[in-house]
């Protein structure tokens, strides 16, 4: 059986660790945990946790932007910021339960829109966000150039 909880502060490292998954094994533990713990307590984020029995298998990161998201209409968007399940356990629609966790949040929140993004080359995130009812709204490719 699976459960599914908001996460608090208690549960920080348990952020901290998804986070290296998602993000980069490259990111410092300390650096996450510091940020998870400035966004919990931002009350404009949330973190979703997945556990198999008391085991932490899955989390889901969501924001509440203000600022113009691509594809939106504007006002307050819920916003998903990272999603992860441990390999093992993918394939049993854990991934999805942890979006809809993330949209009641939002919801709650007065969020009529809820939008994410994904690199042009990560197809299985494609798939992912398509087969859940998002809706691709366009691709962009980034730019820099050095001065």
């Amino acid at each position: 059986m699976i459960a599914y909880k908001q996460a608090s502060l208690c549960d920080i490292d348990t952020i901290a660790q998804f986070g290296r998954l998602v993000y980069s094994e490259d990111n410092a533990f300390d650096a996450l945990r510091a940020e998870a713990e400035e966004h919990l307590l931002s009350g404009k984020w949330a973190v979703f946790l997945a556990f198999a029995g008391v085991v932490p298998i899955g989390f889901c990161e969501i924001s509440l932007r203000s600022d113009y998201v691509e594809g939106t209409e504007g006002g307050a968007v819920g916003y998903v910021e990272g999603v992860f399940v441990l390999p093992e356990y993918r394939g049993r629609h854990i991934a999805r339960e942890l979006i809809r966790c993330g949209e009641d949040w939002a919801r709650a929140r007065g969020c009529a829109e809820f939008a994410s993004d994904c690199m042009l080359d990560n197809v299985d995130s494609l798939r992912f966000h398509l087969r859940v009812g998002f809706e691709e709204t366009g691709r962009n490719i980034h730019f820099v150039k050095r001065l």
